[in-house]
């Protein structure tokens, strides 16, 4: 039996589901938010995505912004609560919450467990609380002490997936115990809807900085960037790779990604670049709103790109993919096929870094031959 029953579900009027997540997350976590939304349609389902860090860094904001849109978008949930940058504004957060009287908080959040086991009693005294926790927290002893604010917790029992299994599965497992769930095998792979108000956003942004009509090659997308540098690629390597692919065409166009705090560093570096090699690249970040990033994705022939969402949306879109990932977490690596593969970082730190561009292109090479 699941956790969370069928009768707490059906007397259920609002449910809060509190996660940190990232882009990256959601895309997968989504699938089973929405099908847990379709099953009981008359649940107002709230999401809470602060971290709690309450500090202003503008990638964390920004992030959650972006997040919010796009949540938004999706029509399955009502409020989310988004970043805060200060104690007070979490506070008022938190008394925004206490409004709804959320019948069920449902906390996932392994690293913070504590924290919002505790956060989710101070939001809703009378709700039933199940919360996602480490299986080494005190070897179990003191559960029921830490975690004396939650009705029940979860830990994920590994032992019961697959040696090699994806992000997906971790998730089916954790909303199968937790509230009865099941995503069916064609159902459980991300998708992602772009609203047709995007489209002509994208056509214009490409035809604005592609405007050469004797040079319409392929499109590549490519991102050096993640939010841990240890999973960046250097930027002098991202442009030796690029002048390498052109070689052999340079009618080609490529889009760097980037985030808005680097945008301008990275925009000047690619000026340049382009001002020494004329090749066509421009320089990308989200500007108004979160979906320009996919829609864009979406119109790429190829993208290559280190472990971040910009792969996950990459993969979502069917567009081939060459991704470069650390040896940590290889669950989150897309399924392996003729066009979508995963160079992993085995040299020197493990760090993203220390892959080389030759590597890079001679993989890119192989990969466009069967595109």
């Amino acid at each position: 039996m699941a956790i969370i029953t069928s009768d707490q579900f059906a007397q259920c009027q609002r449910m809060l589901f509190m996660s940190p997540v990232a882009l990256g997350d959601f895309l997968y976590l989504k699938t089973f938010l929405v099908a847990l939304k379709q099953q009981y349609p008359h649940i107002t389902l709230d999401i809470w995505l602060d971290d709690n860090r309450c500090n202003s860094d503008e990638w964390r904001l920004s992030r959650s912004k972006i997040l919010q849109q796009w949540m938004e978008a999706e029509g399955a949930f009502n409020l989310t609560y988004g970043c805060t940058d200060s104690p007070q504004a979490m506070q008022a957060n938190t008394e925004k919450a206490k409004k709804q009287n959320y019948d069920i908080i449902f906390c996932h959040t392994v690293s913070k467990s504590r924290q919002y086991s505790q956060l989710a009693r101070e939001i809703s005294p009378t709700a039933f609380v199940v919360s996602s926790i480490p299986k080494k927290a005190s070897f179990g002893l003191l559960n029921a002490w830490f975690f004396r604010h939650s009705n029940a917790t979860f830990v994920m029992q590994e032992a019961l997936l697959p040696a090699s299994h994806h992000i997906t599965d971790r998730y089916q497992l954790i909303f199968n115990t937790v509230t009865g769930l099941s995503v069916t095998a064609t159902e459980i792979m991300p998708n992602m809807v772009i609203p047709e108000t995007i489209l002509p956003v994208t056509t214009s942004w490409l035809e604005h900085h592609f405007n050469n009509p004797q040079r319409q090659g392929k499109l590549l997308f490519v991102n050096h960037l993640s939010t841990n540098v240890k999973k960046d690629w250097p930027i002098n390597y991202l442009f030796e790779l690029i002048e390498k692919i052109a070689e052999a065409d340079n009618s080609q166009r490529f889009i760097i990604n980037t985030t808005p705090e680097s945008y301008a560093e990275v925009k000047a570096a690619t000026q340049g670049f382009t001002d020494k090699t004329a090749l066509q690249v421009a320089v990308f970040t989200v500007d108004k709103h979160f979906f320009e990033l996919p829609s864009l994705i979406a119109k790429a022939d190829f993208v290559i790109t280190v472990d971040t969402a910009i792969l996950h949306f990459a993969f979502a879109a069917q567009r081939p993919l060459l991704a470069m990932m650390r040896q940590k977490k290889p669950y989150w690596a897309p399924p392996e096929s003729n066009t979508s593969h995963v160079m992993y970082a085995t040299d020197g730190k493990g760090h993203i870094a220390d892959i080389s561009v030759s590597r890079v292109y001679e993989k890119y090479t192989q990969m466009i031959s069967n595109c």
